[in-house]
């Protein structure tokens, strides 16, 4: 890759203090020690993860906004940590499952809240049968078959982002897929 000045957005030059210097390359297996990382590893960081991230949570969730401001949330997150943490890129990808997690919680007792107040009509203008069915799924199947089969994730690696053992993991994923599978046909 070449070295180029890299245009970045005032809230991370805000917390960065200054995008005057261009960033470096930093890759998994290349990453800087965690004492040595610059404000330019950052925003390096910052350019390389975003989309990807934000594609995962609005998989997960459904809303672009949403997904998109889970998403600062973990960099600003990261931000506070970046020279303690090992992986940064294992930190966001945890970190923005377990938003994801918080607001489809907020979002289920909103709606039992309102179901509980008021019956109310529906209109369905054009039906989406995947989209109806991956709702259909809990919050932690659908977050690991989005990590398995969009992220491409290995069962050890969607357990540590969700934070549980690689058997629950294989249990998610076989019964989101038979859920799909039932619901789809």
């Amino acid at each position: 890759m070449h070295d180029r000045p890299v245009e970045v957005p005032l809230d991370v030059v805000v917390l960065l203090g200054s995008a005057d210097a261009a960033p470096t390359v930093v890759s998994d297996d290349t990453a800087p020690v965690a004492a040595t990382r610059t404000p330019a590893d950052f925003a390096t960081l910052y350019h390389g993860e975003y989309d990807r991230l934000v594609r995962v949570a609005y998989l997960i969730l459904g809303s672009r906004e949403l997904a998109e401001e889970i998403v600062q949330d973990a960099f600003v997150r990261l931000h506070a940590r970046y020279a303690k943490v090992d992986s940064p890129p294992a930190y966001l990808r945890t970190s923005v499952v377990n938003g994801c997690h918080d607001v489809h919680r907020r979002l289920q007792r909103y709606r039992r809240r309102e179901a509980a107040l008021a019956q109310r009509d529906e209109v369905i203008d054009t039906p989406d049968e995947l989209a109806d069915a991956l709702d259909r799924l809990t919050a932690r199947q659908r977050a690991a078959l989005v990590l398995r089969y969009y992220e491409g994730l290995q069962e050890a690696e969607i357990a540590q982002a969700l934070g549980v053992k690689v058997g629950t993991v294989k249990s998610l994923l076989h019964r989101g897929i038979e859920q799909l599978r039932k619901d789809l046909t």
